[in-house]
């Protein structure tokens, strides 16, 4: 649906139906993962008042520019997609005469320049008075873990906030440690828990390699009823 802020939505998809000989259950610009919104609304989300997690930091949230208005191009599908597409897609902004072009996407190792559709479709976008951004990748912090390192975009990485929502686990033998924790629900110091770590608790599915960051779909619920959950915090090297 478009409004006063999101002004334009498109896909394209015709090189991933030719070689993939099928089509899309969401043959449209809607965003079926939910990553382009995420990111979307980080560059230019509106301001939202009342925002917290489980009751925490309790305030107004935006993008780094709120104000501004924006056009969807999908050129993913199914976590996959096609230089052609993706090409299509640069080509058609360009057309639509946009000003800022956010690119969350990437590999793990950038292939040169002139092989690279991102390095080539952000070039034509500079070629044409457009400032591109580009995901510096989710891989790192170790040498050469940066992707989308063309001159001519400007590469950036994600950030944290500057505290900790600490939290404290008491163990049978007294000592006790220290960790984060959001969660909503306290538990009696009077009764002693099972720790379980998350790597342990791995549901049976293809996310399970994600289990030990606690990612909700490779958590199997059944075994982690009762205890607590210990989970490594964020995805590096």
């Amino acid at each position: 649906m478009i409004n006063r802020k999101l002004i334009g939505a498109r896909y394209f998809y015709e090189s991933y139906k030719t070689y993939r000989n099928k089509t899309m259950s969401y043959n449209s610009a809607r965003d079926y993962d939910g990553h382009g919104t995420h990111t979307l609304a980080t560059a230019a989300g509106n301001f939202v008042s009342g925002v917290s997690v489980f009751g925490n930091g309790n305030g107004t949230a935006s993008g780094a520019s709120p104000n501004a208005r924006v056009v969807s191009y999908k050129a993913l599908w199914e976590e996959f997609g096609y230089d052609a597409d993706i090409l299509a897609a640069f080509e058609a902004a360009i057309a639509d005469g946009v000003d800022v072009l956010s690119v969350s996407l990437g590999g793990l190792t950038p292939p040169d320049y002139w092989m690279d559709s991102l390095s080539i479709g952000s070039f034509h976008a500079f070629l044409n008075g457009l400032v591109v951004v580009n995901a510096a990748g989710n891989n790192g912090p170790t040498p050469y873990s940066v992707a989308n390192n063309a001159p001519w975009v400007i590469t950036v990485g994600a950030s944290t906030t500057d505290r900790e929502f600490t939290n404290f686990v008491t163990l049978g033998d007294n000592t006790t440690l220290q960790g984060v924790s959001i969660s909503m629900f306290g538990l009696s110091s009077q009764e002693l828990y099972p720790l379980i770590n998350a790597s342990d608790a791995k549901a049976d599915n293809p996310s399970s390699k994600y289990a030990y960051v606690c990612d909700k779909t490779s958590i199997d619920p059944k075994k982690i009823r009762g205890k607590i959950l210990i989970c490594f915090t964020g995805i590096d090297d």
